[in-house]
C-alpha cells in the first residue's frame, strides 16, 4: 500500500473516485520543479476497463482537490490516466482478480533464490496472506504479502 505523502491523497482522493465509480490504482508524485503528478484510475469492476472519457471526468475532480490541499510546494503537472497493458496491482484485494493471470513480481526478499520473476498467479490465501506463483519454469513459488515490492500484470493480448 502507499505511504507517506502518497497515502494522505490516496485517502482523500480514493472517497471520490469511489463515489464515481472508479479506483485510483495507482499514484506517481512528482519530485520536484515541473514534475508530473500521475493518478492511475481504472473502474471498480473487473469485467470493465476505464476509458479517456471517464478519465476526463476525473481529472478536475483531482485538479480542485490540489488546488484546495495544496500538496507540493512546487509548480507541476496533473495527469490522469488509465494504469495501462502492464497494469500494476496495489492492493492486496485486487490479487483475487488476477487469479490465472501472468504476474511480473519484485520482491524485497528472495524467494528460491530470486527478487524478481514471471509467473502465473495459482492462489491467494487471505488468513495466511500469501500467495502461489507457477514461475515460467513451472516451479510453484508461495510469497508472503510482506515482501513484494512491486506486482504487474503482464498482458498477454486479451482484453
Amino acid at each position: 500500500m502507499w505511504s507517506g505523502r502518497a497515502k494522505d491523497i490516496f485517502l482523500k482522493l480514493e472517497p471520490l473516485a469511489n463515489k464515481m465509480g472508479f479506483k485510483i490504482v495507482e499514484l506517481d508524485l512528482p519530485t520536484g520543479q515541473n514534475g508530473v503528478f500521475r493518478v492511475y484510475l481504472d473502474t471498480l469492476s473487473p469485467e470493465t476497463r476505464i476509458s479517456l472519457d471517464e478519465c476526463g471526468r476525473f481529472s478536475p475532480i483531482v485538479s480542485d482537490f490540489l488546488d484546495a490541499e495544496d500538496p507540493f510546494p512546487f509548480r507541476y503537472y496533473l495527469e490522469v490516466s488509465s494504469p495501462g497493458l502492464d497494469r500494476p496491482v496495489r492492493r492486496w484485494d485486487d490479487l483475487h482478480d488476477e487469479i490465472g493471470k501472468t504476474l511480473k513480481i519484485k520482491l524485497s526478499e528472495l524467494v528460491d533464490g530470486r527478487k524478481r520473476f514471471t509467473g502465473e498467479l495459482v492462489s491467494v490465501d487471505d488468513d495466511k496472506e500469501e500467495f502461489v506463483v507457477r514461475a515460467e519454469d513451472g516451479t510453484e513459488l508461495k510469497i508472503a504479502k510482506g515482501f513484494v515490492r512491486k506486482i504487474n500484470e503482464v498482458w498477454n493480448g486479451e482484453k
